[in-house]
């Protein structure tokens, strides 16, 4: 990029910058320009010519003056060089040329944008070396920040799960439709009638990515990993007493006691079985370079983007999709409306007919059952400590007047059925509430709000300090990464958190990882009284064995949380999503994504 830099250097030095015309200018004047001694100018302009950019003619003699033709505009040229780095995978260095130079050229970055728009969704390409017609089918989206941790049990963000769930295969798997669990890595299991010794039967012949065979030993190691001090997700195994291995594709569990959400829990992806042997290796470094016995394999994992492909002896079955690829373009998050519809485009290449008529392309859509929340620390000294100040601000935090000023593709919550829609109290006025605590709204003293600074976020954040402003109550905002609001002091000094909680099918277990997984603020801002009694609904839910009785208890655990206002519930997101005619196997997931192992091209 040196080349570029000199080249935008020596157009901007010049008196006369009209391309295609002919001028005079010494050698000695271009060596000042570009900063650098006469020989060096000279081999300079020579690289520049050899691209085509200029056309040098050296004076001869003394007295006779160089002629000098600029034939490219530096802005194309740096437009130019960006999208070759891109070409190259080099996302984030393209990225940074971009930012040098888009103050000094109006509609610069607005052009990349466009462009980089159009790289995304699927492209199919030809390599010879390739046997079946070295066909390459690739699919392409852009994400807002890089895939830093995809261990399964440190994971944050959905994103990062839904790869997980691509690179990982755990015991059981949970089926959406059926509501049922089935075989993964076990293709049977079986328990004693107390529902406390477990004995799982492992798949014989899987293989992980490096290679080796999948055994008992790795299951046992696994999920004693996930049991540790370092996993954010102890929740998915707290259950389990001890777990070992009987023979190589035996495994026994034990349990602390009945558990009837035991088997649902292992089909979290936080449960996945990671190779004892490479994890052990590679330490700190799995995050980022994991291994698993997954349908796709990690190749690249960097600032630029992530890269999947396809792991061929994969044991049940191999994808369609020969690679998949993540970029990391946070301008392009950053710049979308939060209404705006994801297109699953498909780049036109070998076998993939172009289209641009509107009517051709089809339409998928879901409302999330996650959802965007504010938690309030009653733990934390200070007015939220008190059960009627947290009341009042509850009722200043109406989700409803939240969606109907920032609209966008916000919905109503819809998470755990009509649950939280019908316990949730909207109707007294916070007036009436902060009234008893009137002096303290004069006082200007700041509560602490944390969250990310993600778009969505920041507009939540802003409409929380302006709206709680109106009534004399100040807020100071303060964004941080997901590592940083994941870390427990942040948590618990915060006096507010805006986040997301993940809610799936998987009712019981989403309603349990919003109430105990380490990174998320319920945990931390729920008072003692509140903990005592939400963990003893917790195990009553736990023995039920009814899908009915669990619903209740659900429905109690939430009617704490929020009759003690430990949380307020923003807004749910209507996903929407249009794809390519050619493009089959698509279907929207619990949390927005598509399942990569089942898209293919049809004819």
């Amino acid at each position: 990029m040196q080349l570029v830099e000199q080249y935008t250097r020596l157009i901007a030095g010049l008196s006369n910058k009209e391309l295609g015309v002919p001028q005079e200018i010494a050698l000695a004047e271009v060596a000042a320009i570009l900063f650098c001694t006469q020989r060096n100018a000279t081999w300079t302009l020579k690289k520049m010519q050899n691209h085509g950019w200029l056309q040098w003619q050296p004076g001869r003699g003394r007295g006779n003056r160089s002629m000098l033709t600029c034939h490219l505009a530096p802005q194309d040229l740096v437009m130019s060089a960006a999208k070759e780095l891109v070409q190259k995978g080099e996302i984030h260095t393209s990225r940074q040329l971009i930012q040098q130079y888009q103050r000094e050229w109006a509609g610069l970055e607005e052009a990349y944008s466009l462009w980089m728009s159009s790289q995304f969704g699927l492209r199919v390409s030809r390599e010879k070396e390739r046997g079946q017609g070295g066909r390459i089918d690739t699919l392409r989206f852009f994400v807002d920040r890089p895939f830093r941790c995809l261990d399964p049990i440190r994971v944050l963000l959905r994103s990062q799960t839904h790869v997980v769930k691509h690179v990982f295969d755990t015991l059981v798997r949970f089926d959406p439709v059926t509501k049922t669990v089935v075989g993964a890595l076990a293709f049977y299991w079986e328990s004693d009638e107390s529902g406390v010794e477990w004995t799982f039967c492992l798949r014989k012949g899987v293989l992980f990515h490096h290679g080796r065979s999948l055994t008992a030993d790795d299951v046992c190691y696994s999920l004693e990993r996930s049991s540790g001090a370092e996993s954010r997700h102890r929740w998915t195994t707290a259950s389990i007493e001890s777990v070992k291995a009987l023979d190589e594709y035996t495994v026994k569990v034990i349990l602390r006691q009945p558990d009837r959400l035991f088997l649902h829990a292992l089909s979290k992806e936080y449960a996945s079985i990671v190779p004892q042997d490479y994890a052990l290796k590679m330490g700190a470094g799995f995050e980022s370079w994991p291994i698993g016995t997954g349908p796709f394999k990690v190749v690249r994992n960097d600032d630029s983007m992530l890269v999947l492909e396809a792991f061929q002896p994969y044991f049940a079955g191999r994808p369609f999709l020969d690679r998949v690829e993540l970029w990391c373009v946070p301008e392009m998050e950053a710049g979308s409306d939060a209404d705006q519809m994801h297109l699953l485009r498909s780049v036109a290449g070998a076998g993939i007919a172009p289209t641009s008529k509107e009517g051709e392309w089809r339409g998928f859509s879901r409302h999330e059952q996650s959802f965007q929340y504010v938690s309030l620390n009653a733990n934390k000294p200070g007015p939220l400590h008190r059960s009627s100040f947290r009341a009042g601000l509850a009722a200043i935090l109406s989700g409803a007047m939240l969606r109907a000023e920032l609209k966008g593709a916000r919905q109503p919550v819809e998470a755990w059925g009509d649950a939280l829609s019908d316990l949730q109290e909207e109707t007294r006025q916070p007036d009436a509430v902060l009234d008893e605590h009137g002096p303290y709204r004069h006082t200007g003293e700041p509560l602490l709000l944390c969250t990310y600074p993600d778009p969505d976020h920041v507009e939540d954040a802003c409409w929380i300090q302006n709206r709680c402003a109106q009534y004399g109550i100040a807020i100071e905002i303060v964004y941080v990464d997901p590592e940083e609001l994941a870390r427990s002091e942040r948590l618990q000094e915060a006096d507010l958190i805006v986040d997301s909680a993940n809610v799936d099918e998987r009712l019981e277990l989403s309603l349990l990882e919003f109430l105990y997984a380490d990174a998320l603020s319920i945990r931390h801002h729920l008072d003692k009284e509140g903990r005592e009694e939400v963990e003893q609904q917790v195990s009553r839910m736990r023995a039920l064995t009814t899908d009915t009785q669990r619903a209740d208890t659900m429905r109690a655990i939430l009617g704490i949380l929020l009759g003690r206002h430990t949380f307020v519930p923003l807004y749910s997101n209507r996903i929407e999503m249009r794809a390519h005619p050619q493009l089959s196997g698509i279907c929207l997931d619990a949390y927005g994504w598509v399942d990569f192992s089942r898209v293919f091209v049809q004819p």
